[in-house]
């Protein structure tokens, strides 16, 4: 097959995948999780449900694609904001942002946001964290007397009530107790 016809099928199937995950997304937000469902997917999307069915074989499957391509975005969004920050900002900066992430609901009963689901996820993040942490502790921002990726796992751990607050300011109140607790001096009690 010539390379610029296999590229346009690429892009087309691309496209249509894009098409089915935008349209999960808003009927999601719309309707939410239990109110999705192959018809007004196929109907949203603008594609047959013959091709819909070729994409996504049920709303399980759609509603998983959509979660991974979210996650996705997820993690591109944090990589950036830790490029584009300085040095003396760019925990603070990121800590927001996943706390802000965490936070965010799509009128589900928790499903979409398991453990399991969020595991690999979760595990970038610590590790971005923990690059983070490293540097303010080496720029003596951080607190030197635990390891960076001990820091790391407890502002994920901890930032992960987000999820569990309704409030919208609870979030950036949240990444500024977790920012304070590593930026703090290693007064504390050995155990």
């Amino acid at each position: 097959m010539p390379k610029l016809w296999s590229e346009t099928i690429a892009g087309h199937r691309s496209a249509v995948m894009d098409a089915i995950l935008d349209a999960t997304a808003e009927l999601v937000h719309r309707n939410g999780v239990t109110g999705l469902t192959m018809t007004a997917l196929a109907e949203k999307s603008g594609v047959g449900r013959a091709t819909l069915y070729r994409y996504v074989p049920d709303v399980a499957a759609a509603l998983a694609a959509w979660q991974q391509r979210e996650i996705s975005r997820h993690l591109q969004r944090l990589h950036a904001i830790s490029s584009q920050s300085s040095d003396e900002v760019r925990l603070k900066n990121v800590l927001i942002a996943y706390a802000r992430i965490r936070s965010h609901r799509h009128s589900d009963d928790g499903s979409l946001h398991g453990a399991g689901q969020l595991a690999m996820a979760e595990s970038e993040v610590r590790e971005l964290l923990r690059d983070i942490i490293a540097d303010d502790v080496r720029g003596g921002r951080a607190r030197a007397d635990l390891s960076p990726e001990e820091l790391a796992a407890y502002a994920v751990g901890s930032l992960s009530a987000a999820g569990s607050i309704a409030t919208p300011s609870a979030a950036p109140r949240l990444a500024a107790l977790v920012l304070g607790s590593i930026q703090s001096g290693s007064d504390a009690e050995s155990f």
